[in-house]
């Protein structure tokens, strides 16, 4: 993406870059060395569908109210943190407790590496998740709104299975 050194300032990126260097620069509001343009671009891909969306997304999501969106989001975790219990191939990273945990899952497999379950999560049930990009690397789901108690069932399954 290009733009005028004083344009630059008004953009806010929305998605940021998967280029580490970048998205480490921009998680931790820090200056880079590269064009401010990088920033904008997330991993060669466009985003386009998603920013056209924004406004219905918002406005749906007001209509919904934050208290029932924060309910169910907390309803679904529940579920899923439920559906874990006692596996015997993975650990809850998440605390149990929901006065300590929010709208994200996080599990430990011990047999596999969490990149290779979050791929075989995608490749055998079309579940996405994603790997912590921390220290340690944790498996990463997030039940969310859109998510029905059928889909949090099978991601359970499918952790418990996969890890």
């Amino acid at each position: 993406m290009w733009g005028k050194p004083l344009a630059w300032a008004e953009v806010t990126p929305t998605i940021p870059t998967f280029d580490q260097q970048e998205y480490f620069a921009w998680m931790y509001d820090q200056p880079t060395a590269l064009p401010a343009g990088r920033l904008e671009t997330p991993g060669g891909f466009h985003s386009m569908e998603h920013r056209w969306a924004l406004r219905e997304a918002f406005e749906w999501r007001q209509q919904l109210g934050r208290h029932a969106v924060e309910r169910r989001t907390h309803e679904l975790v529940e579920r899923l943190k439920a559906g874990l219990d006692g596996a015997k191939h993975l650990a809850l990273a998440t605390p149990r407790d929901a006065r300590l945990s929010a709208g994200m899952v996080m599990t430990v497999p011990y047999r596999n590496d969490p990149g290779e379950v979050v791929e075989r999560l995608y490749d055998r049930h079309r579940i996405v998740a994603s790997v912590t990009p921390y220290r340690d690397a944790f498996v990463r789901v997030g039940p969310s709104i859109v998510n029905d108690e059928d889909e949090v069932d099978l991601t359970a399954r499918a952790l418990r299975q996969l890890s």
